[in-house]
């Protein structure tokens, strides 16, 4: 799954676009400062396409919403973790929106954080003409972006379920994690995955003794493959990702996000 080959691909355009034209580089918003609540908004001055997102942030939390030219990018009504969209996370590719947008249009971020921090974003950009830039009807599949799994909090030695439920049919690609413990005080290597269902059917391989390490999910992990579902589901689909916490003296606080395949189911 490359979202950024595609996205050039189905709207024709070409490396070669980009010689002597001005390099838009980024579209980034002022950052929002010493909040627990943020919605910050970029401005663009010229038609883009938009390439992959990331964040900056200064406190663990949760992204509640994404738009683009107003229109929402989650394909769930749960919020999706921070930490799967910084900077360092891997993956940028499957952060790719693939959007193509004119100028004096918005793209808005929204995010709840642990405490007062900062936050801001940058999306890598690529200047097109006027004349590519599409409908909201003709590139809306495009606008299936992400989907948010929310949060669980396993207390000590105890499990808990993320469970998100989808707003609009999708196919689901590469899945993040994110450990959003505070301090530290439930390391990766203390957490592991023991299920994980789309719509009541179980994804992982093993019996029901598996448990997958937690860092198999994270922003760190390099396995693109074992992460990919390229799942189709319907509206009203419900994931559910089991987090059991081997610490037994710290509780641990647990969120993720699903980035959308870039097709639609056939």
């Amino acid at each position: 799954m490359n979202r950024q080959k595609m996205s050039r691909a189905e709207n024709c355009i070409s490396y070669s676009q980009r010689f002597n034209e001005a390099q838009s580089l980024f579209l980034s918003p002022a950052k929002s400062l010493a909040a627990a609540n943020a919605n910050v908004i970029a401005t663009t001055q010229r038609p883009l396409l938009l390439q992959s997102i990331g964040v900056s942030s200064t406190q663990f939390g949760n992204i509640t919403d994404i738009k683009v030219a107003g229109q929402s990018l989650n394909c769930s009504d749960s919020s999706a973790a921070i930490g799967s969209f910084l900077f360092e996370a891997q993956g940028a590719q499957n952060r790719v929106i693939g959007l193509t947008i004119n100028n004096n249009q918005t793209v808005s971020v929204e995010a709840t954080l642990a405490a007062g921090g900062d936050f801001g974003f940058a999306i890598s950009a690529y200047p097109i003409d006027p004349s590519q830039v599409r409908s909201l009807k003709e590139q809306a599949d495009r606008y299936n972006f992400y989907f948010g799994l929310g949060t669980a909090a396993p207390g000590a030695a105890g499990t808990a379920t993320m469970t998100a439920t989808a707003t609009r049919g999708c196919v689901l690609g590469e899945v993040r994690l994110s450990n959003q413990t505070a301090g530290g005080a439930v390391p990766d290597s203390d957490l592991v995955v023991s299920s994980f269902k789309v719509s009541g059917i179980e994804m992982l391989g093993g019996d029901t003794n598996q448990e997958v390490p937690f860092s198999a999910f994270t922003g760190s992990s390099t396995d693109v493959l074992g992460l990919a579902l390229d799942y189709p589901i319907e509206p009203n689909a419900i994931v559910q990702v089991v987090v059991e916490n081997k610490n037994g003296g710290a509780a641990a606080l647990v969120g993720g996000v699903i980035f959308v395949a870039p097709f639609t189911k056939a």
